[in-house]
């Protein structure tokens, strides 16, 4: 049995941060399974995905740079391939070959990229609320960058919380705000522009590996025609998944349910099931 925070430093010279849990036979070889965060959040968004995951397989929950408890590197250059990198890093410090990565919003454009890049390192790819890279008029709807600067991270995720996770309880709300900490302006002002610096719908029937697909219905952040693209590319090998009424941050959300899906589609890419 394992439960720890860890830090680490990336071939860049950037200390990095990771949670692990394990609780599987430990003489048993298990598979590992990345969850890949929200911009704007930390891995403590995902933690009520553990108690789902960890019994049957090695969860990993990194902060990616610049959130959580990740340095943000603000004077090396920040990269698709750098955040890429980051991640196929980690796993060969952990020692896995591959691992079934599953990313949210931001976290699963990173995963898409990574995928790309490495895709040997993917036993599959799941993600949620997740657009291969972000349509070029998205941020100018909300001018994210301009409100972030005058107001902080945690007053802009105030003002979009009903877009995010709907109709939570103060106590969950104060939650969600809390675990966005360690995000500052300065690094959202490279991290936006860079997740807004590809667009690549297109690009995703290069991905081979098994891939899950769950989004909100609507999605208040984004259009329905985005998801319908990127499900067409992903073709035959991708499991679609809508879950109606949900908000964009689904995965703070309906943790469990979103938890469940992945166990579920984890669980049968293993066994070599049908999509």
């Amino acid at each position: 049995m394992t439960t720890s925070s860890n830090f680490w430093q990336a071939s860049d010279g950037t200390t990095l941060h990771y949670c692990l849990d394990d609780f599987t036979d430990p003489w048993k070889k298990a598979d590992c399974v990345v969850l890949l965060h929200p911009g704007m959040g930390s891995a403590l968004r995902l933690y009520a995905w553990v108690p789902h995951l960890a019994r049957d397989y090695v969860v990993v929950r990194p902060d990616i740079r610049g959130h959580g408890k990740s340095e943000p590197g603000l004077d090396k250059p920040l990269t698709n391939e750098r955040l890429a990198r980051d991640l196929i890093e980690l796993l060969d410090r952990l020692g896995y070959e591959r691992a079934h990565i599953i990313g949210a919003s931001a976290g699963g454009m990173i995963a898409m990229h990574a995928a790309l890049r490495f895709p040997a390192r993917f036993a599959s790819l799941g993600f949620y609320a997740a657009t291969a890279g972000i349509n070029p008029e998205r941020p100018k709807k909300g001018n994210w960058l301009a409100r972030v600067a005058a107001g902080g991270v945690r007053q802009f995720l105030t003002e979009t919380m009903h877009d995010r996770i709907g109709n939570a309880s103060p106590e969950h709300q104060k939650w969600f705000l809390d675990t966005a900490e360690g995000v500052t302006p300065e690094h959202l002002g490279r991290f936006v522009p860079l997740m807004a610096s590809e667009y690549f719908p297109e690009r995703l029937g290069e991905i081979k590996c098994p891939t899950l697909m769950v989004v909100p219905d609507p999605d208040p952040m984004v259009e329905a025609h985005e998801y319908e693209q990127m499900r067409q590319y992903l073709g035959k090998n991708c499991r679609y998944i809508s879950v109606k009424g949900a908000g964009h941050s689904m995965v703070g959300e309906i943790p469990d349910r979103c938890a469940q899906e992945a166990k579920r589609f984890v669980d049968d890419v293993r066994a070599g099931r049908a999509l």
